[in-house]
């Protein structure tokens, strides 16, 4: 199995418990990761997927901007519950240096 769909299906369950956490009908991914990573589930899982990039010689930063940029992303387009809400500008809290700062909304 690839290391994008290891780290999909560890972190899918985490993603959905932080949808339901989230009260927001408009937030960015960096504030759903904040989400996930204060769970200490949540927490492993996101380490756990980390290292599904890192013992595949992907240094930190590159699997941490798979992770924030593509993997993420990628469980919420899937998820049925929010959609591509457009790219944040603008506002440099937003970005976590890992991803394009983006909002999601509830459908």
């Amino acid at each position: 199995m690839h290391p994008d769909e290891r780290s999909f299906v560890l972190l899918v369950p985490q993603v959905e418990a932080a949808l339901t956490r989230l009260t927001e009908p408009r937030f960015s991914t960096k504030r759903l990761i904040e989400e996930v990573r204060a769970q200490p589930e949540g927490e492993a899982a996101y380490e756990a997927a980390l290292q599904e990039y890192l013992q595949n010689g992907t240094d930190d930063r590159m699997a941490r901007l798979i992770v924030h940029g593509q993997v993420i992303p990628e469980i919420l387009r899937h998820s049925g519950q929010v959609r591509f809400g457009g790219f944040i500008h603008g506002q440099p809290d937003e970005n976590d240096g890992y991803a394009v700062p983006s909002w999601w909304r509830r459908q």
